[in-house]
């Protein structure tokens, strides 16, 4: 067998051509030409897959760029609102230590003016304020007296509001005087006698009040006094209340001013239903009738000072906390929110 292949070719004039081929050069072309067109099929796949791959990543670059947009304007509308936060803040911390200050200085003329009338009550009814002196065995550094003028006008009113709450003032009872202080008629054997305290008019179980805070030394039956009733109040003042039908307190016991603390009655040396009522000062009598005209006085004193003006200082300050707490806790939410908000893997593309 012939290892070439003849192709005859006839043109148009009947001419016979005789195209002589190799058998193994033929099957070579026809291999190689099956190969490039194989490339050329894999070449066009990859070529297409790269390109869809390419247009993938090119959205997916597009959309986190978006995202990125996105997350920058928010940032930034959070960081107006921090500023807008802050500033509210600044003005209404400025507003609220306006607000204190006026409170406290108001409060301070209002302490002035209550002190004064503390004291001139006191004057009045013959009763010292001790001052302050300063001791030897003293020191520390000195604060010029602008700077310690509160803390001063704060201490002097304690120690005034100490001073009332322990001397006793006001009535014991409701009723009138039917035996003064000093010297008088006995009422049981009609001789002249001193009378160490006042008698006052009641009925058989009216209430028996407190007139000062203090401790009950005595509540017991007491000879000529009947039932008898000692209370200590400090700054050298005592107080006793005789005659009574029932004891409301015991001895060692603590009482406020206004506190009923028994029955009127007429046990003892009595004539009839009635309150003896005795101020010492020293453990020696004085006349308590200067102490129980200030009842109304000491009360508004009290009540103004003790109750309303120390509340007003105590109170401010807290309000203006709690609203700046407040607006620190939104600053705080806000910056939160600026984190979680900002993608670490956005913020990284250009």
């Amino acid at each position: 067998m012939s290892d070439h292949i003849h192709i005859i070719v006839t043109g148009a004039k009947e001419k016979a051509r005789t195209i002589l081929l190799s058998r193994k050069k033929l099957k070579l072309g026809l291999a190689l030409s099956v190969g490039l067109i194989c490339a050329a099929v894999v070449g066009a796949i990859i070529t297409t897959r790269l390109f869809i791959e390419n247009s993938n990543l090119n959205a997916q670059v597009s959309a986190m760029n978006l995202k990125l947009i996105e997350s920058t304007q928010e940032s930034r509308n959070y960081a107006d609102r921090i500023d807008d936060l802050l500033s509210q803040n600044t003005s209404q911390t400025a507003m609220f230590q306006a607000e204190k200050e006026e409170l406290v200085n108001k409060t301070l003329v209002e302490f002035n003016k209550r002190n004064k009338l503390i004291e001139d009550i006191m004057k009045n009814i013959g009763v010292k304020i001790k001052k302050h002196k300063p001791t030897t065995n003293s020191g520390g550094p000195y604060i010029p007296p602008s700077e310690s003028l509160q803390e001063d006008l704060l201490l002097r009113t304690d120690k005034n509001l100490d001073l009332l709450r322990r001397t006793p003032l006001g009535r014991p009872l409701s009723g009138s005087i039917s035996s003064p202080f000093g010297y008088r008629e006995d009422p049981v054997n009609g001789k002249k006698g001193f009378h160490a305290g006042v008698d006052m008019q009641a009925k058989r179980g009216g209430k028996i009040f407190a007139t000062a805070d203090g401790t009950v030394t005595q509540a017991s039956y007491n000879g000529d006094y009947g039932n008898f009733i000692e209370i200590r109040h400090g700054n050298g003042f005592t107080t006793h209340f005789a005659h009574l039908q029932k004891f409301k307190v015991k001895k060692g016991m603590k009482v406020k001013r206004g506190q009923v603390i028994g029955l009127v009655g007429s046990s003892g040396r009595s004539t009839g239903a009635h309150l003896h009522y005795e101020l010492c000062l020293k453990g020696q009598p004085i006349n308590p009738v200067a102490f129980m005209q200030t009842a109304k006085l000491s009360k508004i004193t009290i009540e103004d000072i003790n109750v309303v003006a120390s509340k007003k200082i105590i109170a401010s300050a807290p309000s203006s906390k709690k609203s700046l707490q407040s607006h620190f806790t939104k600053i705080s939410a806000v910056a939160v929110k600026i984190k979680k908000k900002i993608s670490p893997t956005a913020s990284t593309i250009n």
